[in-house]
């Protein structure tokens, strides 16, 4: 479904690259409209941005579908840029190209394993919603936030969210155990860490998978003095890329 525009226009090339979205089988809604676009042009930072629309994917095919087209040679211009709850401090969901709002529909909790204390979700989860789940299991995902009512487990992920009780149970990552990515291209990377055998096969794998561990490998292992030099002894790493801790304790990728 795809709302009407107005205000502000929308690039050609992001025009096409909608029109093009509505005709490959997206379920979720295409928004170019001004109204939808300004909604989304700020976050919980001081910033403020435009997006060119907004596009809400209900499920893993419109991943898909989105990284697909984007790889398109018409459409590699067009800049995708997740968004979850929208509480970054740091500008960290806004775009001059295409919100991807994954908490519209996105938001369910896939599975509970209260045995060995593992929870599966979507990327729209919030975390109140998530710890309302595991409370009745005696269990809770760590650690507190502030904007925990509206933060998404995605965003937490993005952003390495830590809060109140980050010193005793750890940040975001010490709790993320794998992740299911889509790729440009609309390949899915399952992501762990990898033992340095499973890190060898990792490596020969070809296409966007393979160039993805190749890549991350070099940089830590090929520029680690450097990042040492570079990186200042923080616990916490809230934008950008993380480098200093591409390898765990265990020196697993």
């Amino acid at each position: 479904m795809m709302a009407r525009e107005g205000g502000a226009q929308v690039n050609d090339v992001y025009k096409r690259f909608l029109a093009a979205l509505n005709t490959r089988g997206f379920e979720g809604e295409i928004a170019p409209d001004y109204a939808q676009r300004t909604v989304l042009s700020t976050d919980n930072s001081i910033y403020q941005r435009l997006p060119q629309a907004a596009v809400f994917p209900r499920h893993a095919e419109d991943l898909e579908r989105l990284a697909k087209l984007a790889a398109e040679v018409p459409y590699r211009d067009v800049v995708l840029t997740p968004r979850g709850g929208g509480t970054g401090t740091n500008g960290q969901s806004l775009t001059d190209g295409i919100v991807v709002d994954v908490s519209r529909h996105m938001n369910r909790i896939l599975e509970i394993d209260v045995e060995s204390r593992r929870v599966r979700v979507q990327a729209g989860v919030v975390k109140d919603q998530l710890n309302a789940a595991l409370k009745p299991h005696g269990l809770f995902f760590a650690p507190e936030l502030s904007t925990s009512n509206r933060a998404t487990i995605g965003g937490m992920i993005a952003t390495d969210a830590s809060g109140q009780g980050s010193c005793t149970y750890g940040k975001t990552r010490d709790h993320v155990l794998e992740l299911d990515t889509v790729l440009l291209g609309g390949q899915h990377l399952h992501s762990r860490a990898l033992s340095r055998e499973e890190e060898q096969q990792a490596l020969l794998q070809t296409g966007a998978l393979g160039k993805v561990h190749r890549t991350a490998a070099a940089i830590i292992d090929q520029e680690r003095d450097v990042i040492e030099a570079t990186f200042p002894p923080l616990n916490r790493c809230l934008t950008g890329f993380d480098l200093a801790h591409l390898r765990d304790e265990q020196d697993q990728l």
